[in-house]
């Protein structure tokens, strides 16, 4: 009885023993199976991931590239002036005032208007506008500012005259004549008898030359001259000189 006792205590034993011995197996394979998230053998490549966020720089993004900022963006307007040097051109909004400024900048879109000026007349001309070319044609200029421009304005210098007028008073023994030419002649200038005005350049100086006929005297000046001396006279606009006579003794 006792044996059989021993015997049964045995087999439990290693029945107990099998047991466990198969337990730990199960176990072990299943640890093989499954990575532990602890493992840095299972991690994912970090040299993958840095490489993956340098190809994604924004300041290498296309679409970065392809739309680059405008803000700050301004063209230059040169505005030229051909034909004389009294005229003026100035921009509405300011920044050309040719000929001391004839070159600015204006920020993309800008419309930009030029305008021509004649300077008051000087040495017997007077400025004549004949347009624009360039950027703009006419006689108007308005420029959006889209790209840079070259605006030429051209003017002319236009002769001004004015009438000189001679009128004679007191008797005409016939044959008199006022001249503005040197010598007194028939033929140019003023002759009074049949022609007693004439137009000439302002700022021209004109001699009026009293020719007195027989049984005339000449008296003097009045008008634009007085006096008994020669008649000097410049130009500057519309005159009239009376010249007058008397009766001889």
């Amino acid at each position: 009885m006792k044996k059989l006792q021993t015997r049964a205590a045995i087999v439990a034993l290693i029945a107990i023993l099998a047991a466990l011995a198969l337990g730990g197996w199960a176990s072990s394979g299943t640890g093989q199976a499954s990575p532990s998230p602890s493992n840095p053998s299972t991690q994912p490549s970090a040299s993958a991931d840095t490489s993956a966020d340098a190809s994604a720089s924004p300041s290498e993004s296309p679409s970065s590239a392809a739309s680059p900022s405008t803000t700050g963006t301004s063209y230059l307007l040169t505005v030229t002036i051909s034909g004389a040097g009294n005229a003026v051109v100035q921009s509405t909004p300011a920044g050309i005032n040719c000929p001391t400024h004839c070159s600015a900048r204006f920020p993309a879109g800008t419309v930009v208007t030029l305008t021509a000026l004649a300077s008051a007349p000087t040495g017997g001309y007077e400025t004549h506008f004949n347009g624009f070319t360039g950027a703009c044609a006419g006689t108007t200029c308005t420029i959006k500012m889209d790209q840079s421009a070259t605006v030429t304005s051209s003017f002319a210098l236009v002769p001004q005259f004015a009438t000189l007028t001679v009128v004679k008073s007191g008797p005409d023994a016939g044959g008199l004549f006022i001249s503005s030419a040197i010598p007194p002649n028939s033929s140019t200038g003023i002759y009074c008898g049949p022609t007693c005005s004439a137009s000439f350049q302002i700022g021209t100086t004109v001699t009026l030359y009293p020719v007195q006929a027989g049984g005339t005297v000449f008296t003097g000046w009045s008008g634009a001259c007085t006096g008994t001396d020669l008649c000097v006279l410049t130009i500057t606009g519309p005159a009239t000189v009376t010249a007058t006579y008397s009766s001889a003794p």
